[in-house]
C-alpha cells in the first residue's frame, strides 16, 4: 500500500507591518482633539456663563424700572416709558402674582393675556430661570419680590427673549468646532511632515547600511543628522564597530589558526611519510616523536589563539583578588640546574601584597620568563626584579637580545612576528608577547619594553600596593 504524501501546510502569513506615521496621526488626532475637546468645554462654559450674566442684568434692570413704574400705579406710564411692553411686542413680558392666593393680577399688554410661569420661588427672590414666553420663544425670566400700596408684597416676574442670544451662541459654537477641527487637522498634517522629514534621515541611514559589506571598510553613519537622532546614529556606530571588530577578530584568528598550523602539520605530514617508508624501527620512532612535538606545538598555538579570542571580544572576564606576587614569581622562576643553558637573577622582596586576576597573572609573567629564556645566548643571565615605586610595584624581566634593534620593539607583541625566522619552532611560536600583552591589557596592566645596550627589558605594573 502506497502512502500518498502530507501535504505541506500552509506558511503562516506574517503579521502585517504597522505604520509609524498612522499610529502618530492617530495619537496626534486624539491628544490635539481632546485638548482642543477641554479648551471648547471651558470655552462653552465661559461663552453660556457671559451671555447668561448679560441677559440676567438685562432683567434685573429691566425688574427695577418696572417696579418704580407699578409703583406709582399708573399701567399707561408704562406702556409710555417702556414701549416693549405695548401689545403686539414679543421680546419683553412680565406678571405680578399676588403671592398669598398664588394668581397672576397683572400681566403686561405683551402678553395678550397669557401668565409667565412663577418658576421655583421656594428658594427666595431674586430668582433667575428659563421659560417658555407667550409667544412660544424661549426666553429667561427673573422673580422677585415688589412692594406695593398697603404693605403687601407681590411677585414680580420679568421675563426676555433669548433666541437671538441662543443663535449667537451657536455660531460661536459652530465657530469653535470648525476652528478645533481646522486647527486639529492641520497640526496633525505639520506633525506628520516634520516626522515624514525625521523617516528621511532613517531612509538614509538605511541606504548606508544595505551598502555595507564585510569586505569594504565600515562607513558609520554622517554627522548631518538631527540632534535628537545623534544618540541613535552614536549607538549605531558602536554597533557597527563592534560588529565590525568581531569579523575582524575572527578573520585575525582564522588568519593566524593557517598560519600558525602550516608549519606543524607539514612537519607531521613528512614525520609519517618517513615513518610509512622508513623500514629502519628507530628512524620511525624518531619521525613519530617529531610528529608528536609538533602535535603538541600546534596544540599550544590553538590553546593560546582561543585564550586571546575570548579576552578581546570579552568573555572571559578578569576576577581580582588579592594576592602575594612575590611569592608568585618564585613559584613561576624555573628550576636552575647545571644543565640550563641560561641563569636566572631573582631579586624579590619578602611579600608583595597586590590585587589582580592570579590565573592571568601567572599566564602574563610566565610567557615573559620563558620568551627571555627561549631568545636569550647560552650563557646569559635574566635579571627579575621586584622592586616597589612611588606608582606601586614594578617587575622588570630583563636578558639580553643581541638581534633587536630600537626600531623592533614596535613589533613586538604583533603575532608570529620573529625576527630571523617566518616559521615556529618546537618550544616557541611567536605568540608569548601578544598573548601577555592582550592578558595585560584584559586587567588593564601596563606592559612596556625598552632596549638599552642590547638588553631587553620587559616592565609590568605598577601594581597598587595593599600594605
Amino acid at each position: 500500500m502506497q502512502l500518498s504524501p502530507t501535504p505541506p501546510s500552509p506558511p503562516t502569513p506574517e503579521p502585517a507591518p504597522w505604520s509609524l506615521q498612522r499610529r502618530l496621526a492617530l495619537g496626534l488626532v486624539l491628544c490635539i482633539g481632546g485638548t482642543f475637546a477641554v479648551l471648547f468645554l471651558a470655552l462653552e462654559y465661559w461663552i453660556d456663563h457671559a451671555i447668561y450674566q448679560r441677559m440676567d442684568t438685562s432683567l434685573m434692570q429691566r425688574s427695577a424700572a418696572v417696579t418704580r413704574v407699578l409703583q406709582a400705579q399708573d399701567i399707561k406710564a408704562l406702556q409710555t416709558l417702556m414701549p416693549e411692553y405695548e401689545p403686539g411686542g414679543h421680546t419683553e413680558f412680565f406678571t405680578v402674582f399676588d403671592q398669598e392666593r398664588g394668581m397672576a393680577v397683572l400681566r403686561s399688554p405683551s402678553s395678550a393675556g397669557a401668565t409667565l410661569p412663577l418658576g421655583p420661588i421656594e428658594q427666595g427672590t431674586p430668582r433667575y430661570y428659563d421659560v417658555t414666553l407667550p409667544d412660544g420663544h424661549a426666553g429667561r425670566a427673573l422673580a422677585t419680590r415688589i412692594p406695593v400700596a398697603g404693605g403687601e408684597s407681590k411677585i414680580l416676574v420679568v421675563a426676555t427673549e433669548r433666541e437671538d442670544w441662543d443663535r449667537t451662541e451657536r455660531r460661536v459654537h459652530f465657530a469653535l468646532v470648525g476652528g478645533i477641527a481646522l486647527a486639529t487637522l492641520l497640526a496633525t498634517c505639520l506633525a506628520l511632515y516634520l516626522v515624514r522629514r525625521a523617516v528621511a534621515f532613517l531612509e538614509q541611514a538605511g541606504t548606508v547600511v544595505g551598502n555595507l559589506r564585510a569586505d569594504r571598510p565600515l562607513q558609520p553613519l554622517g554627522g548631518d543628522y538631527p540632534r535628537e537622532l545623534r544618540p541613535f546614529v552614536d549607538a549605531f556606530n558602536l554597533g557597527l564597530h563592534h560588529l565590525y571588530s568581531a569579523i575582524e577578530r575572527e578573520r585575525r584568528f582564522a588568519s593566524n589558526v593557517a598560519h600558525e598550523l602550516r608549519t606543524p602539520l607539514t612537519e607531521i605530514r613528512t614525520s609519517a611519510e618517513s615513518a610509512l617508508h622508513d623500514p629502519d624501527p628507530e628512524h620511525a620512532q624518531q619521525a613519530l616523536q617529531v610528529a608528536i612535538q609538533s602535535c603538541l606545538r600546534m596544540q599550544r598555538s590553538v590553546d593560546t589563539l582561543l585564550l586571546v579570542a575570548r579576552l578581546e571580544s570579552g568573555q572571559h572576564v578578569p576576577t581580582l583578588e588579592p594576592l602575594d606576587l612575590a611569592a608568585l614569581v618564585q613559584e613561576l622562576l624555573p628550576p636552575q640546574t647545571g644543565q640550563a643553558l641560561t641563569t636566572i637573577q631573582a631579586r624579590l622582596p619578602a611579600a608583595a601584597w597586590i590585587q589582580s586576576d592570579q590565573g592571568i597573572l601567572e599566564r602574563i609573567i610566565s610567557n615573559l620568563l620563558r620568551n627571555a629564556m627561549e631568545y636569550a645566548p647560552a650563557g646569559d643571565t635574566i635579571d627579575c626584579c621586584l622592586e616597589r615605586s612611588d606608582a606601586g610595584w614594578l617587575l622588570s624581566i630583563t636578558n639580553t637580545a643581541p638581534n633587536l634593534q630600537a626600531a623592533d620593539l614596535e613589533h613586538l607583541g604583533v603575532r608570529f612576528w620573529r625576527k630571523d625566522s617566518e616559521g615556529g619552532t618546537v618550544h616557541h611560536a611567536g605568540l608569548g608577547i601578544a598573548l601577555a600583552l592582550a592578558l595585560a591589557q584584559a586587567i588593564e596592566l601596563p606592559l612596556r619594553f625598552s632596549l638599552t645596550n642590547q638588553r631587553l627589558t620587559a616592565t609590568l605594573g605598577p601594581w597598587a600596593a595593599l600594605v
